[in-house]
Order: C-alpha cells, then structure tokens, then sequence
C-alpha cells in the first residue's frame, strides 16, 4: 500500500497529500515495528500458533523466569523472551528485561498483553 502510494507520486499521478490519505493508519504499525522476514517465515516450522497483543516480533533466548531474564539481559546483554502460564505484577523486572513476552494463558487484555503494551 506504502508503496504504491509512493510509485504514484513519484509518477506525479498523486499529491502527497492525496497519497497519505490513500494508506491505512493501522497499517503504519508495520513500519515502526520489529517484524519477521515473510521469506522465512514461509520456511520455518511452526509448532504454535497464537495472539499478538501488539505488534512486532522479538527473536530471543526462551527464559522461564523474571529472575533468569534480569540476569542474561544485565550480566550478558542477552535478548531473551520471558516466557510464563500468565504474568504476575512479580514478573515486572523480567518483563522489563525481556524482548518480548509469551504466555500460555491470556488474550489482548490480559494483565501481560497490558503490561507488556
């Protein structure tokens, strides 16, 4: 879409200002956040499937703990992904270390989809 709008002014068809109104503000999102290559992803096994509660993607060491996720981000700079059933206001320093947060139990609203936003 992005690009598209852009080709167009770049041909003088469009303004820039009839170009911006042409894209999808929740589709920025896109750009202002990490995300995985669509190339590999096509090549990668996927063994779960589940929700975003925002965008972007992290690529990190998979830690059980707050504690261990605090430790490898502090002592080694370690990206690490915290990874727990469902978060507690326990969890906050691990989360805070963390690159990104996967749990099992939960949605968008949940207290780690919040936290973590």
């Amino acid at each position: 879409m992005v690009k598209v709008a852009l080709d167009m002014v770049k041909e003088n068809k469009w303004t820039k200002e009839h170009a911006l109104l042409q894209i999808e503000p929740n589709k920025l999102n896109e750009f202002l956040f990490p995300r995985f290559d669509p190339k590999a992803l096509k090549a990668a096994v996927h063994v779960a499937q589940g929700l975003s509660a925002s965008p972007g993607a992290a690529v990190g060491q998979i830690v059980f703990n707050p504690e261990t996720a605090t430790k490898l981000k502090t002592e080694l700079n370690m990206k690490v992904i915290l990874t727990r059933e469902e978060t507690s206001p326990e969890d906050i320093a691990g989360m805070n270390a963390a690159v990104g947060i996967l749990t099992s139990c939960g949605g968008q609203t949940s207290h780690a989809a919040v936290v973590a936003r």
